[in-house]
């Protein structure tokens, strides 16, 4: 990682233009959230030369404040730690949207001591500014505690700080300057990347049943069938489909469909195994990857679930709904993903012209 001059010896302006030269390099390199805000902070290490430094994110729900990133000195013991409403600087911070600058906690009587306590550490000196996402909202916030002496190794998360000693020298105003900058960068790349693995997520969700869809079902797949290859192992395929699902549409309309189609899925969801792979996989079709499962175990579970549609069908009177469930069970694994799905189609056709 760059070595950056700390801000004492910032001699012009293009020290401070190639810093946020790299953070800019940094916060548009990755989406995902852990890493983005992982290597902002290493760069505000090896910047601003903190003894301890972290980042918080606000808690939506509860408006708490979670450490997501500390570094410095036993930093593990804070890291996932929660922070009430308007707890110490950084709860005042937050509230408020204003940077603070602290030269002497002794004397501030917003400092709240319980983290010290916590890690057994002595806080002198605080610089804090909030995260700010596009709309100009507070979504977190960065502190920096204790200036050092720089030492000669870079600043990173795993470095030893237990025997460096914090300076007279306080956090300046040109520090809260720089860093609040810095707030509102990460704090757009943060929401960014939140909002892009929200968006990831949804695109392997389907959207009327909450379960896996087809396309993230297609992904599992071609994984679950090279492990069978590789490795020898079983894999159980169970193909589920709902009877007669037009006449359900027909006669009592497309919301009770949806409606059975949902709770069709809440009961799967709650009938599989931990280690099994749910999904829709169109219309009224469901599949559920089994791996490392025998036929037997299969069969147990497909009787589990007509056992559950038939209590369910008793309470809402839907005229006999069924479902015909065929299944795979493979040792070797066919060659490809579409002999499999074709096989399992061909046996819950058969399994259709059976009960009619």
């Amino acid at each position: 990682m760059t070595q950056y001059p700390i801000l004492s010896d910032l001699k012009n302006q293009e020290d401070v233009s190639e810093f946020f030269r790299s953070m800019g390099v940094i916060l548009t390199s990755s989406l995902q959230p852990k890493e983005v805000i992982e290597k902002v902070m290493e760069m505000i290490g090896s910047f601003f030369s903190p003894q301890n430094w972290s980042l918080l994110l606000i808690e939506e729900e509860t408006d708490r404040m979670k450490f997501e990133i500390v570094m410095g000195i036993d930093a593990e013991k804070v890291r996932g730690i929660y922070l009430d409403k308007g707890e110490g600087i950084v709860g005042w911070v937050c509230e408020t949207g204003e940077p603070a600058i602290i030269e002497n906690v002794e004397n501030e009587p917003r400092f709240s001591s319980r983290i010290d306590n916590i890690m057994e550490f002595k806080t002198h000196s605080i610089v804090c500014v909030p995260l700010l996402n596009g709309q100009n909202k507070v979504i977190g916030a960065i502190e920096l505690i204790n200036k050092i002496i720089p030492p000669s190794v870079q600043l990173t998360s795993d470095r030893e700080t237990k025997n460096i000693i914090p300076t007279d020298e306080t956090f300046t105003k040109l520090d809260m300057k720089i860093l609040s900058s810095i707030g509102i960068f990460t704090g757009v790349a943060v929401e960014n990347a939140f909002l892009y693995k929200k968006v990831e997520e949804l695109a392997m969700v389907d959207s009327l049943t909450g379960i896996n869809n087809r396309h993230y079902f297609n992904e599992i797949m071609r994984q679950e069938t090279e492990r069978v290859k590789r490795y020898k192992h079983t894999m159980c395929l169970l193909m589920i489909d709902v009877d007669d699902f037009k006449y359900i549409n027909d006669n009592f309309g497309h919301i009770t469909g949806d409606r059975v189609l949902r709770s069709i899925a809440d009961m799967l969801r709650v009938s599989v195994r931990d280690s099994d792979f749910l999904a829709r996989f169109g219309g009224d079709e469901f599949v559920i990857i089994m791996p490392e499962a025998t036929e037997s175990d299969a069969f147990i579970l497909a009787k589990r679930v007509q056992d559950m549609i038939a209590r369910w069908n008793a309470k809402e009177s839907l005229e006999g709904l069924k479902v015909s469930i065929s299944i795979g069970a493979y040792e070797a694994g066919p060659d490809n993903i579409g002999q499999i799905l074709t096989e399992a189609d061909r046996e819950l056709y058969q399994c259709k012209i059976v009960k009619k």
